[in-house]
């Protein structure tokens, strides 16, 4: 490792302890039925238990979006296989990486603990704004 990436590395101003203020570190206990974090863009949202039927469930509206940054060639291997995956069956590229993504969660956490954690479903909602 070079000399400047170490001392960036160690210099105590140059790290942010809330970088990951969203990311919530299980210790095992249940989680509240409401909780209200602080997003990378500083907005703040409530996560709260689902009561919602399927139906009404939508992930545009109640989920939290992921983003990567792709080089193009990376995007473009994306595109191809979706692509050719697409002959047989509809599926959009949204479809595709979090479908893939979700398998290698499964065989890295385990069948159990994957289907226990997506049977924990959750909502995002915003906050109602005071007036």
């Amino acid at each position: 490792m070079s000399n400047r990436f170490k001392k960036a590395m160690e210099n105590t101003e140059f790290t942010q302890d809330d970088v990951n203020s969203d990311a919530k570190v299980s210790d095992g206990k249940e989680k509240k039925d409401k909780e209200q974090i602080v997003t990378r863009n500083k907005s703040i949202i409530n996560i709260e238990k689902n009561t919602l039927p399927i139906a009404k469930r939508v992930r545009t509206k109640h989920g939290r979006n992921l983003t990567i940054p792709l080089f193009v060639e990376e995007l473009n291997v994306i595109d191809e296989a979706v692509k050719k995956l697409g002959q047989d069956q509809n599926i959009s590229i949204s479809v595709f990486i979090r479908e893939s993504i979700l398998q290698q969660c499964k065989k890295v956490l385990g069948a159990k603990e994957y289907q226990e954690i997506l049977n924990n479903q959750l909502n995002v909602t915003k906050p109602k704004k005071e007036q």
